[in-house]
């Protein structure tokens, strides 16, 4: 059986969403990077410039991604309702083996790259071949892992003092 690692959601405005998480759902704190340009992406087969600000924050075992976009650069996040699931992701040190799973039961490449631009953090959001979010493989090893274990420490820690943080106050 599959596990998944995290949630995502395209949202129309971060601060907003990050409001209502913190506020009515009750999830926090939310580490945040605001306009941050993937190094390398791609969609449907064309490079292209994707910048996004994002929210990471963790509700039990299952992380919670908050994602907006800037700009209309056509793109995965493009055309989705605001707040509803977008994607759900497996973290993976299996990276090509995963997604070569997935395309055997008839799912697609929609888009993937890198965040960072390092070649072992790889990821790819495949189209749903029915009815369903994306699914969005993540590559996932050191310092990558021990950021999201940051993550998580912090919720199952969290003392009510700043529910929203800036993502490069993750220690690690």
């Amino acid at each position: 059986m599959t596990d998944f690692n995290q949630i995502g959601y395209v949202v129309d405005d971060l601060d907003d969403a990050l409001a209502y998480w913190v506020d009515v759902v009750g999830i926090a704190p939310f580490f945040v990077y605001r306009d941050f340009e993937l190094s390398e992406c791609f969609y449907e087969g064309e490079a292209i410039t994707q910048v996004i600000s994002v929210a990471f924050g963790q509700a039990g075992p299952v992380q919670v991604e908050l994602i907006e976009q800037h700009g209309d650069t056509k793109s995965a996040y493009r055309g989705r309702a605001s707040g509803n699931a977008h994607h759900v992701a497996v973290w993976t040190g299996e990276y090509d083996r995963d997604v070569a799973a997935y395309r055997a039961r008839g799912l697609t490449d929609l888009q993937w790259g890198t965040a960072s631009g390092k070649p072992d953090e790889r990821f790819v959001y495949l189209a749903p071949a029915g009815p369903g979010p994306m699914i969005e493989v993540v590559e996932v090893h050191e310092p990558k892992a021990r950021t999201y274990r940051a993550i998580a420490d912090a919720a199952r820690t969290y003392d009510g003092s700043e529910p929203v943080r800036d993502a490069s106050l993750i220690v690690n």
